[in-house]
């Protein structure tokens, strides 16, 4: 979970030296995601960020990108540059530990295949649910293999190759439930047998 922090949104217009429109339009944008709550009279509280809620936000997003790949996936065939040029960025960014940099390019990655349904509704709800946020919120929460991450958007990239949108849905709704999966996985230390006491 995320600590909550109040923020005063004069204080953050002065730290960013801008005027205070932006500073606003962007904590409303995070309120939308529920990444913060505002108080009255106090200013805006990072929310808790709760596993169920990052379960929540990737078993939506498994049924959302499965039915964009089932949709544009076939236009993939033959042209999956842009693609596999975001895979790349993605794997060295892993190799590094680069959480920042993963976002940056795994966001980007799923973004694509989503646009390419040309579905306009589809994209704005796609694009609600803030992905770059909850993927950094995801990665700073775990202990997690990077690379082998990084490398299950391969097989995803290769069926596009193939214009085979049907396997890259499957993968892409696959890869979003192993997402929630592990997120919503109990810590080693919370599963552990209760010892018992003798009397």
């Amino acid at each position: 979970m995320i600590d909550c922090v109040v923020i005063a949104r004069s204080r953050l217009s002065q730290g960013a030296n801008t005027s205070p429109i932006p500073v606003r339009e962007a904590l409303r944008e995070l309120e939308s995601l529920r990444i913060v709550e505002s108080e009255a009279y106090k200013g805006v509280r990072v929310r808790q960020v709760t596993p169920n809620d990052l379960v929540e936000a990737y078993e939506l997003r498994a049924v959302l990108e499965s039915y964009a790949a089932e949709k544009g996936g076939r236009s993939f065939k033959g042209n999956c540059q842009r693609l596999r040029k975001r895979y790349l960025a993605l794997l060295a960014a892993a190799r590094s530990g680069d959480i920042e940099a993963y976002a940056q390019h795994d966001i980007p990655f799923h973004r694509l295949i989503v646009a390419a349904a040309h579905n306009a509704f589809l994209l704005r709800a796609w694009d609600a649910l803030g992905f770059e946020i909850r993927t950094r919120i995801f990665l700073a929460s775990k202990e997690l293999d990077m690379v082998q991450m990084a490398q299950l958007h391969e097989p995803i990239l290769e069926a596009l190759e193939r214009g085979d949108a049907k396997r890259a849905a499957q993968l892409l709704r696959g890869h979003s439930l192993g997402f929630a999966a592990q997120v919503g996985a109990p810590r080693p230390e919370l599963t552990r047998p209760a010892r018992k006491i003798s009397r």
